[in-house]
């Protein structure tokens, strides 16, 4: 199984990364992923592109912020610099961020998803004489082209799941889905896989599979939950973390304790072998890979705690 990890997590300052990405493309690492939550993506994935030679830079995931026009701009940019190792990872954010931080509708948002990745593609290609021209609901694109042609000819776009209905148009129209940490086995089995299939035999595309993994290496379960639960604080307010929950058996409000049973069917931990082990069980022969995401919210020294555990399990799990 092929292993990515979550980069620049709050904790420790970006630039302090290096040392940690020089170590997971030593420990073999099969992408580096950054998010959007503490640093800006498309910078973020630049920074870990010129300290690494060989692993996938993958933003996991860049938000749909930026007119499609600046993302496929971003996106070329960042493929030239680590000679073809990026991927494009989007998603679409909670509701309220959209609408209270950066003035975005989010009804509809499998129609603007689908039309921002056609867009993107669109821009990609508006080169050599080529232009690219868009008119849809949401986005408008009259007469672009390129100054430069890009790396390649396209680049593989990746959607970030939580909900079937993305699941659906994710299988549909993209080269792979990455699934929000915030799942259990049963939500990603019983109720994102049939959804993507759905998506897949409308059109025959096939969609590469992948999921983030919250992972802490840790033996004693009592201290493992004590240092994940904090990870879940920022979701505590999010419709589709109680919907997801829900789905699970459990009751959850934004200010009640989550239980045990929850925190282990939604993170994993463990010794070395327990962690191999379990993501085997809920991962093996559905994953072409994951992303492996340490403890949020904590402090420096325990995320850098997290990312040696996470080094010593990647070669484990590359021999599923």
């Amino acid at each position: 199984m092929k292993i990515g990890l979550a980069m620049g997590v709050v904790g420790i300052p970006l630039p302090e990364y290096r040392d940690i990405a020089e170590s997971a493309e030593a420990a073999g690492a099969y992408a580096l992923c950054v998010g959007e939550a503490a640093n800006e993506s498309i910078a973020s994935a630049t920074y870990f592109g010129t300290v690494t030679c060989k692993p996938k830079i993958i933003t996991a995931i860049t938000t749909w912020v930026r007119p499609p026009v600046n993302t496929a701009l971003g996106a070329t940019t960042i493929d030239a610099i680590t000679d073809g190792r990026f991927e494009l990872g989007i998603g679409t954010m909670p509701d309220h961020w959209n609408r209270e931080h950066y003035q975005i509708d989010p009804a509809r948002p499998t129609v603007r998803m689908r039309e921002y990745v056609a867009a993107i593609r669109q821009s990609w290609l508006a080169h050599s004489g080529a232009k690219a021209n868009f008119s849809g609901e949401f986005y408008q694109i009259n007469g672009y082209q390129r100054l430069a042609k890009p790396l390649r000819d396209s680049i593989p776009i990746h959607l970030a799941v939580t909900r079937p209905g993305m699941a659906k148009l994710t299988g549909e129209i993209a080269d792979g889905v990455i699934v929000n940490w915030l799942h259990t086995y049963e939500w990603l089995h019983q109720s994102l896989e049939p959804a993507l299939a759905a998506g897949s035999q409308i059109s025959g595309n096939t969609c590469q599979r992948s999921a983030m993994v919250r992972v802490l290496i840790e033996p004693d379960a009592k201290k493992a939950r004590q240092v994940l639960r904090p990870s879940f604080d920022m979701y505590r307010n999010v419709p589709y973390f109680h919907e997801i929950t829900a789905s699970a058996g459990f009751t959850t409000t934004s200010t009640s304790e989550l239980p045990d049973e929850l925190v282990d069917a939604m993170t994993v931990h463990g010794s070395l072998e327990q962690v191999t082990e379990i993501i085997a069980k809920r991962y093996g022969g559905w994953a072409d890979w994951l992303e492996l995401i340490p403890p949020g919210a904590t402090s420096g020294d325990v995320l850098r705690s997290s990312y040696e555990g996470l080094f010593e399990l990647l070669p484990k799990l590359e021999s599923l």
